[in-house]
C-alpha cells in the first residue's frame, strides 16, 4: 500500500508540471508566472497523503521516518509548501507582493506556535487517565471530583 500512494502523489505532481509545461507550450498561461503551484500541488500530495508523500522529492533524504512524529512533520511541511507557494504565486502574478506580504510569515509561525502546543497538550491528555492529573496521587482532595 505504501509504494501504491507514493505512486499516486508522484503522478499527480508530474501531471502538474506536464500540464503547466503544456499550457506554456500552446501560448495559455506563462511558466514563469505559474511555476509556484508545482510547491502548492506538493504541500497538497503531502497533505493528502501524509504518510508516504515524503518519498515524492523534497521529503526524500537521509533521515529516517520516526515514529508518530514523521506524519505529524510532513502535515506542517504540506502546509508550509501550500503557504510558501500561495506567497509565491501572488508575488509572480502582481496580486501581493513581497514587500506588503512577509508580516503574513510572522502569522504563520504564530499559528504554528499554536497549533503545534495544541497538538502536544491533546496527544499527552490521550496518555493519561482522564480523571487524574499528571502530577496528582487520584486522591480527590477538594471534595469536588476531578471535574471541579
Amino acid at each position: 500500500m505504501r509504494d501504491e500512494r507514493s505512486g499516486i502523489g508522484t503522478g499527480i505532481v508530474l501531471i502538474t508540471v506536464g500540464l503547466l509545461f503544456m499550457a506554456d507550450r500552446q501560448g495559455y498561461l506563462s511558466f514563469s508566472q505559474l511555476w509556484p503551484v508545482i510547491l502548492i500541488v506538493l504541500g497538497a500530495v503531502m497533505l493528502l497523503f501524509p504518510t508516504d508523500s515524503a518519498q515524492i522529492g523534497l521529503g526524500a533524504g537521509s533521515r529516517g521516518i520516526t515514529r508518530g512524529r514523521g506524519r505529524r512533520s510532513r502535515v506542517s511541511r504540506g502546509i508550509w509548501l501550500i503557504f510558501v507557494g500561495s506567497l509565491l504565486l501572488a508575488n509572480q502574478n502582481q496580486w501581493l507582493m513581497f514587500r506588503d506580504s512577509w508580516p503574513l510569515f510572522i502569522v504563520a509561525g504564530g499559528l504554528a506556535m499554536i497549533f503545534g502546543s495544541v497538538g502536544r497538550r491533546s496527544r499527552a491528555n490521550e496518555t493519561t487517565d482522564p480523571g487524574v492529573s499528571p502530577g496528582s496521587s487520584g486522591k480527590d482532595v477538594t471534595g469536588g471530583g476531578p471535574w471541579r
